[in-house]
């Protein structure tokens, strides 16, 4: 006879810090509702990857299919603008109208 039941036996090492956090936390979960607590995460976990790495890929097919611009930067020390360089001669070569 088969049984509509599957029995899993979990023990959890308390000198292992993940496995106390994991222990502490199914503690907090009552009595009777554990086993559907646990596979509501297992399967949740499981989505939430799968969905990661979906988004994840078509950021890539994104970034590979597209041209990234990169903006002029502003001028550094020492870059000076043809229009500055005009009016300092200006004042170089002096106006004779005074």
């Amino acid at each position: 006879m088969s049984s509509n039941k599957k029995r899993l036996n979990l023990s959890f090492s308390m000198t292992s810090p993940v496995q106390q956090r994991a222990w502490k936390k199914l503690m907090d979960i009552p009595a009777g509702q554990r086993s559907a607590a646990v596979c509501r995460m297992i399967c949740e976990h499981r989505e939430q990857r799968e969905l990661l790495e979906a988004v994840r890929q078509v950021i890539r097919q994104e970034l590979q299919g597209s041209q990234i611009q990169i903006a002029q930067a502003a001028p550094q020390a020492g870059d000076v603008d043809d229009d500055v360089l005009g009016f300092l001669a200006s004042l170089q070569e002096g106006d004779d109208t005074t």
